[in-house]
């Protein structure tokens, strides 16, 4: 039963577009933290024991939420804090689910199972995000998708960002996973088909940089040779010099030569991955410069409210405006992010409880290391705490990572060390 509960979780996280009837609030706010309430139930005998074990870790992260409501109530706009503020405490109760569930489930079949379900969860969103690309206005996509984003590809995910993210982290969980034994030698290569695709089509620059950070992850580890790491590096950049969506973002939009699928003319004028609502994408050099905008109105603000900060989501709601134009983007840096919304001290008590998770990586395997870096790295860009699928999925890491043992590690092969 507790398995399924982790199933309806990682489900529930994708619903973040569907209403309850009646009332204007999205169906995964009580999902997530009913179905957590559900493995929290089911283990109330081995509560004592994770709190007594894991104290200090629990002590880090009840400051942390602490000092998020407090910041949300001295705030200028406290109502949009506010709201946040209990948005985010989901994500407590989940991650409390987790940690329990990983304390309690620690045995390869276990574990198996749970990386195996993230997976295939993975790869369901990025056989979505293909089909959302072929057939934007499908009913189920209008149904479940965020507002329209610049390439229409993973929208259920709210933005391309962190669909183009999740995809190069479940390529990298997919090959740690068949190193392991965990998966076959076919689902690895549909994987990697999939994924490396996907990730051309949602134009993402911080996705392209994950999976660039992921791939020299895994050589470090020994996970791939480099020779794999050439050859799927290779078939991303074809992928993204054929794709004119891809070409548009690294400024290849007036080239005669690419995207290559122009030369060969496979597919008619109309089609979406010609040219996707006739819509023109910023490069990457153009959204980085705004990057720069943007972090010098976070510091600005941070400056006006050092101790007590902005509060929670006031950036996205109120400042990013200035610089985006409309609402809905956060700082887009996580640090910077806690640091403008819950000043100083909340940036201190992030980092104390950032301090603790890598004091227990030392003893996880390559599988939770590398996903962990890989989340972390690529909200150094961006910050996709809003994102329900995306945070869902890393605090499942981060727990695991939290309950490693050092004996459990020592069962593993020995190159996996």
């Amino acid at each position: 039963m507790i398995n399924i509960f982790f199933l309806l979780i990682l489900f529930s996280s994708l619903l973040g577009r569907i209403k309850f009837p009646g009332i204007n609030i999205g169906i995964h706010y009580l999902l997530l933290p009913a179905f957590s309430f559900g493995i929290i139930s089911l283990s109330l005998k081995s509560i004592p024991e994770v709190v007594k074990k894991h104290k200090g870790i629990l002590i880090s992260i009840s400051l942390m939420y602490l000092w998020m409501w407090l910041s949300s109530l001295m705030s200028q706009f406290p109502t949009i804090a506010i709201i946040y503020s209990i948005k985010y405490s989901v994500y407590f109760i989940l991650f409390f689910a987790f940690l329990v569930l990983a304390f309690k489930n620690t045995k390869t079949p276990y574990l198996t199972f749970y990386y195996r379900c993230i997976l295939y969860l993975i790869q369901i969103i990025a056989v979505l995000g293909f089909l959302e690309v072929l057939l934007p206005s499908y009913w189920i996509f209008k149904l479940l998708k965020f507002p329209s984003f610049y390439p229409e590809i993973g929208s259920i995910m709210q933005n391309p960002n962190q669909f183009g993210v999740i995809v190069a982290i479940g390529l990298c969980l997919s090959l740690i996973l068949e190193k392991q034994n965990k998966i076959s030698k076919i689902e690895l290569y549909l994987s990697e088909l999939i994924f490396i695709i996907s990730l051309a089509l949602s134009a993402s620059g911080n996705g392209w940089l994950t999976f660039i950070i992921g791939m020299f992850l895994l050589l470090i580890y020994k996970i791939i040779s480099f020779r794999k790491m050439i050859y799927l590096t290779s078939f991303l950049f074809l992928c993204i010099v054929t794709v004119p969506v891809s070409t548009q973002r690294i400024g290849l939009a007036d080239s005669k030569i690419f995207p290559l699928i122009n030369v060969f003319k496979v597919f008619s004028e109309n089609s979406n991955l010609v040219n996707p609502n006739k819509k023109t994408l910023l490069t990457i050099i153009t959204t980085g410069l705004a990057r720069f905008e943007i972090w010098q109105a976070a510091i600005n603000e941070t400056i006006k409210r050092p101790l007590t900060g902005i509060g929670i989501g006031v950036f996205a709601e109120q400042i990013g405006v200035k610089v985006w134009g409309h609402k809905g983007f956060h700082v887009h840096n996580i640090f910077l992010n806690v640091l403008t919304e819950q000043g100083i001290p909340g940036l201190l008590l992030f980092t104390n409880f950032l301090v603790k998770i890598i004091f227990k990586v030392k003893y996880a395997n390559s599988l939770v290391t590398v996903s962990i870096i890989m989340f972390l790295a690529s909200q150094m860009l961006d910050f996709f705490t809003e994102d329900y699928t995306f945070t869902t999925i890393e605090f499942y890491f981060i727990a695991a990572a939290i309950n490693s043992r050092k004996d459990f590690v020592m069962q593993l092969k020995p190159e996996i060390i």
